[in-house]
């Protein structure tokens, strides 16, 4: 299974009106708005020297990244254009296989320009990985081969300077940030995927073995023993991108030692670290449970959504498709203004929505008054739709996204789907263009009672899986209806007695804005019956909202908070 070759998408709905919300107000315009983004790069040997984060150098191989993935959604040319001068400046600054933001002497050692002598202080080799990846990116999309030369030049400078005879390692820049300076084995192992060059895949391996070290992951010894994931040594959300490197190195290799630690890791986090809005992470690593109330950091989710979305086709659960849908529709869309202007970097189950250049404002620096971790990082998680949203395997179409939208593939077939799909429960699905031999329709797992018509007939697919039509031509139309029945999540711990609230794949919560004669602090106890009776009602603003008949209004999470106000998704609820 693979992500579907998709020719054009057309959203009609929320998703598609936030991504070009994106494109507009945040994505194009930020190297003016925000100059050091690239003035870091070409002003790094002048003193004195920038004041510098350890990971400034990754803003840009973010950037790159999250506007790549939002682009596969618009196919705005505007944006197309823009990256393509923001590459050219970028490149430009590429020196002997070195792109980052400090001086010759600390290159690549984990010293800060202007202290040479001292390791351990930098995210230099994440900086590169970040901005590797994005090149491969884009020049899959463009096939500029000066891109793709950029990265081979920054790889040979990673293999001369790394793991050679002088002992130098990745985590010789200093094991306090191991999990961010070994990332480089993520883009190494896609490296060997492309060219199929065996020192690519000798230096990810080398990576690989350095990870048992002390300070650093031990992720798969640490898998192959059955440990939680908050259980191993580097629980952090950097470490991810490792792992996806780990999950990697087994597409290269044949080798199920790895794809087995990376679906043991992917698995114990759905189970311990996931939150009920579908956000992996608590104060910025695994904890081994949901229910404490920390920061829920945007980075983190897109990390882990970023890892799901890679296992996914790996191992054809449809229960990971469930997952991302629902971290979707609230942890990432929730985590931005429907304006796209700004986004967050802590999106609380309960509390208000704070812009990150605010809450983690101290990462802001002259010239980069908005960049920040999760700035550049946020527009990723929208855009990763385009990653799982439709699969192909041999003969076969994988469809795990339901709103209304356009999309050609490139084999010639359109899928139109018609509908108010998450606000309500009926899609309507019709075809056109070159069948595929099969069909495979993801049927959630929170939908008890599925209809599907189709062919003047109506069947009743069980859920939790993927539902097979062997016999479509070119022309049908299915109608499918999923149960929004509510479903709920318990409350533990920090929220134990309460309850989380959904219909399909949307949390819904209460809006003190929403709710002006509700005492916000001690809120009347809700009614399963109450709660079933009210129907999802799509507003003018695009937010959907189920109106309790005690007279309390609940809304969906992309849209509570918007104006600052405070917001809850713990609530106490009765049969």
């Amino acid at each position: 299974m693979k992500t579907a070759e998709i020719k054009q998408w057309n959203l009609q709905n929320e998703t598609g009106k936030l991504a070009q919300n994106i494109v507009r107000n945040w994505l194009l315009g930020i190297r003016e708005s925000n100059p050091a983004i690239l003035d870091m790069f070409r002003d790094r040997e002048l003193k004195p020297y920038r004041d510098l984060l350890p990971w400034s150098g990754e803003f840009a191989g973010k950037y790159l990244t999250s506007a790549y993935y939002v682009y596969q959604l618009t196919s705005d040319s505007g944006l197309y254009q823009y990256v393509q001068g923001f590459i050219a400046e970028l490149l430009s600054y590429l020196d002997d296989g070195y792109l980052g933001c400090f001086q010759k002497d600390c290159r690549l050692t984990g010293s800060y320009s202007g202290s040479p002598g001292e390791t351990g202080q930098t995210w230099d080799a994440w900086a590169h990985y970040h901005i590797m990846y994005g090149l491969c990116l884009w020049y899959d999309e463009t096939h500029q081969a000066c891109y793709f030369q950029a990265v081979l030049e920054i790889a040979e400078r990673f293999i001369r300077t790394f793991y050679r005879e002088d002992g130098r390692t990745l985590s010789s820049m200093g094991v306090i940030y191991a999990e961010m300076n070994m990332a480089p084995l993520h883009i190494f192992a896609l490296l060997y995927q492309r060219t199929h060059e065996q020192k690519y895949l000798d230096f990810a391996l080398k990576i690989a073995n350095d990870l048992t070290i002390p300070g650093a992951g031990d992720y798969i010894r640490c898998a192959q023993e059955g440990l939680e994931y908050y259980q191993g040594p580097k629980p952090r959300w950097e470490s991810l991108h490792i792992i996806m490197g780990i999950a990697a190195l087994y597409e290269c290799t044949g080798d199920r030692i790895y794809l087995d630690a990376a679906r043991q890791i992917l698995y114990s986090i759905l189970k311990t670290d996931v939150h009920n809005t579908g956000a992996f992470s608590t104060e910025e690593g695994a904890l081994g449970t949901p229910f404490k109330n920390g920061n829920i950091e945007v980075c983190c989710v897109i990390a882990f959504n970023a890892f799901a979305a890679q296992l996914l086709p790996l191992l054809k659960d449809p229960f990971i498709a469930d997952f991302l849908e629902i971290s979707l529709y609230n942890a990432v869309m929730g985590s931005f203004s429907p304006t796209g202007r700004w986004s967050t970097y802590n999106t609380p189950m309960d509390g208000t929505k704070c812009a990150n250049y605010h809450s983690i404002g101290f990462q802001c620096r002259p010239g980069s008054p908005e960049l920040n971790c999760c700035s550049v990082n946020a527009p990723r998680g929208v855009g990763m739709l385009s990653q799982w949203a439709f699969m192909e395997e041999m003969d076969s179409l994988y469809i795990n996204y339901y709103e209304a939208c356009t999309v050609l593939l490139k084999s010639g077939l359109r899928i139109q789907i018609t509908g108010d799909y998450p606000a309500d429960n009926t899609i309507h699905i019709h075809f056109s263009g070159a069948m595929p031999k099969n069909v495979l329709l993801r049927i959630p797992s929170w939908s008890e009672k599925t209809t599907l018509d189709y062919h003047g007939r109506t069947d009743s697919p069980e859920k939790g899986g993927y539902y097979l039509l062997t016999d479509l031509k070119e022309g049908d139309d299915l109608f499918l209806t999923l149960d929004f029945t509510a479903h709920y999540l318990a409350g533990q711990e920090d929220f134990a007695g309460k309850t989380s609230i959904y219909k399909g794949p949307i949390l819904y919560g209460l809006d003190q804005s929403l709710n002006p004669r509700v005492d916000f602090e001690n809120p009347p106890t809700l009614s399963n019956a109450s709660i079933d009776a009210a129907k999802p009602i799509r507003q003018a603003d695009g937010s959907i909202r189920l109106n309790i008949d005690n007279g309390v209004v609940l809304n969906d999470f992309y849209h509570l908070g918007t104006s600052g106000c405070f917001y809850k998704t713990w609530l106490p609820v009765k049969k």
